[in-house]
């Protein structure tokens, strides 16, 4: 086995696990860069193979080293998605020679970090910043204003709201909701919509109209020439409209992002559960369904996301133990 031999190893590999396309185009360009991340490690490990003088079977030893070369206590992840993609490779070289050693994964498994949650001020805060953005128009600003609103007070991922279509977005029914379809996960689901937020979103619907006058736009957040919000330009005004609004991460907790509102979401929604003395275990479900989650598992880790969360369900639970002392 030689360098190029092994390098086209490589490429049959990326081309038999290249992900299934995709027709939106965040989509296609988040897809297209993580393979061609995953192809560059690779290269990397096949050079780094052939510097070491071509040890072939390849051991698992050489594929470690590889892993840990350069590697940096601040940046924890690299060196994970560096083990996954060469051991996938190595998988993939075991048809060709059954001794290729593949290395046991050496990771344990990565705890969450509390998310940055926003507080309702600084969501205010983080909408009124729009007006701020310099040589912005008029209906963008609106489009940001609202669209940071859906997120807060649906938990919609960002890339659900990016792709709502204006079929999608059902107004006048009743109760006015939201039809989402084929998202993370390949779900599908229905987001019912508070009076307040549908009567926000069809204040922007009609400035829609106005703005983009007889042109046909297929989504709902469009530009001024009816074009989708694409997520790089959101995330870059997002970006913006947090500095305008002040807003900045703390201690160990993540890095403020979009997905912030839709943690903030869900804590606010299950928060709001224990205070009002209802069974949450009965609601959790529901709300897994809402935001579209794949296991009530998931769902399940916001409960631990807050100090506040935990002290009121921490609370819920003494109540009721005084209420069983008393009743025995």
């Amino acid at each position: 086995m030689n360098k190029n031999a092994l390098l086209a190893m490589a490429e049959q590999h990326l081309t038999l696990t290249r992900p299934v396309a995709r027709t939106h185009r965040d989509d296609v360009i988040r897809d297209r860069a993580k393979f061609g991340y995953r192809k560059n490690l690779l290269r990397s490990f096949v050079h780094f193979w052939s510097a070491n003088k071509c040890p072939w079977p390849i051991p698992s030893t050489l594929a470690l080293d590889w892993v840990c070369e350069g590697s940096k206590p601040g940046r924890p992840y690299r060196d994970r998605h560096r083990l996954f993609a060469v051991s996938g490779f190595l998988k993939h070289l075991r048809t060709v020679e059954p001794a290729t050693e593949v290395p046991r994964n050496v990771f344990r498994k990565p705890t969450r970090r509390p998310p940055r949650l926003l507080s309702d001020q600084e969501v205010v805060g983080l909408m009124k910043a729009t007006a701020q953005l310099r040589a912005c128009p008029a209906f963008r600003r609106l489009t940001l204003t609202t669209l940071l609103g859906l997120l807060a007070s649906t938990g919609l991922r960002i890339g659900e709201a990016l792709r709502l279509k204006k079929d999608d977005v059902h107004l006048d029914a009743d109760p006015p909701h939201l039809a989402i379809y084929e998202t993370k996960f390949g779900k599908s689901r229905i987001v019912v919509l508070h009076p307040t937020v549908a009567s926000c979103l069809q204040a922007y619907a009609e400035q829609r109209a106005s703005a983009l006058s007889n042109q046909s736009a297929e989504a709902f957040f469009t530009n001024h020439a009816g074009k989708p919000l694409s997520y790089n330009g959101t995330w870059v005004t997002f970006l913006r409209l947090l500095r305008h609004a002040g807003i900045t991460s703390a201690g160990d907790a993540r890095a403020v992002t979009l997905h912030s509102l839709r943690h903030g979401f869900a804590v606010k929604r299950l928060t709001l559960w224990h205070r009002a003395g209802e069974n949450v275990s009965e609601l959790l479900p529901h709300l897994t369904v809402y935001l579209g989650h794949l296991d009530p598992k998931d769902t399940y880790w916001y409960l631990t996301a807050t100090t506040e969360l935990l002290e009121t369900a921490s609370e819920r639970f003494e109540l009721h133990q005084r209420q069983g002392a008393a009743q025995s």
